[in-house]
């Protein structure tokens, strides 16, 4: 405890400071967020292919599918496959990726704030999200989607993204949350990520967005801009081999006719 107290002190005094200059926003004692985007991809970058086994349930109203166990496969830049026993779906916003595309999809990103969250000192960073790059359909069409923001909270011990949050204007729609295992060569991947929503009805998740699918979600269910559902997606991470190689040819889909 002794050791963290430092840390804790340099963190209020980080909030304390920043409190009292906000008329004076030429000076930042803040890092841009350009150099955390930066050692964010540094991180991301030490990562060149995985398997991994997941454990995956989802429980919306235009979804369910009860504790799925799948296999999966990832290859940079953005080969990916997936085996299973029938149907599964699994969020690509749930998903390890690039931190650059996330950020191609943020507007006027700025860091916030400095905090300890769940024992690890993180920044805050907020943007203005572009509402193509949401798991909902008919975003364009819905008024309150130009006031759209995402907050980040990215640990800098590991340059992980542990925790984020998605608002249309006040509201929050979508909140994301992982827990971190290090592995040897300073890499760290998920061990679990939880997908919490909050959407209303004529927001319809797009299985674009998903992969394993691309079938259209359970329709029948009445659009309703006043009516909030919610919904939750958890995926349980296992059996990781790193950066092990993967042949190209091993993502290519197979002819059903062979």
């Amino acid at each position: 405890m002794k050791q963290l107290v430092p840390y804790l002190l340099i963190f209020i005094l980080f909030s304390n400071l920043i409190a009292q200059d906000n008329s004076n926003s030429s000076t930042s004692i803040f890092p841009m967020a350009d150099s955390i985007l930066d050692s964010l991809e540094q991180a991301y970058n030490r990562i060149d292919n995985y398997y991994t086994r997941i454990d995956v349930s989802i429980k919306t109203p235009m979804l369910r599918m009860p504790r799925k166990r799948v296999d999966f496969w990832f290859k940079k830049p953005n080969l990916t496959k997936i085996e299973t026993k029938g149907f599964a779906a699994i969020p690509k916003s749930g998903m390890i990726s690039s931190p650059i595309d996330l950020f191609d999809n943020l507007a006027n990103i700025s860091v916030r704030g400095a905090e300890y969250y769940e024992g690890k000192q993180v920044w805050i960073l907020q943007g203005e999200l572009l509402p193509d790059s949401l798991m909902f359909q008919n975003m364009n069409k819905i008024k309150d989607s130009k006031k759209l923001t995402m907050k980040m909270w990215v640990d800098i011990a590991n340059w992980t993204l542990i925790r984020s949050e998605t608002f249309m204007d006040t509201f929050r729609i979508v909140e994301i949350s992982s827990i971190y295992k290090s592995f040897p060569n300073n890499i760290s991947l998920p061990l679990e990520t939880k997908l919490l929503f909050n959407y209303r009805s004529d927001m319809m998740p797009r299985m674009v967005n998903f992969h394993g699918s691309n079938s259209p979600i359970r329709k029948g269910i009445e659009q309703d801009s006043t009516k909030v559902l919610t919904g939750s997606i958890i995926l349980k991470y296992s059996k990781y081999k790193i950066n092990q190689g993967i042949d190209d040819t091993f993502f290519k889909e197979e002819d059903p006719s062979n």
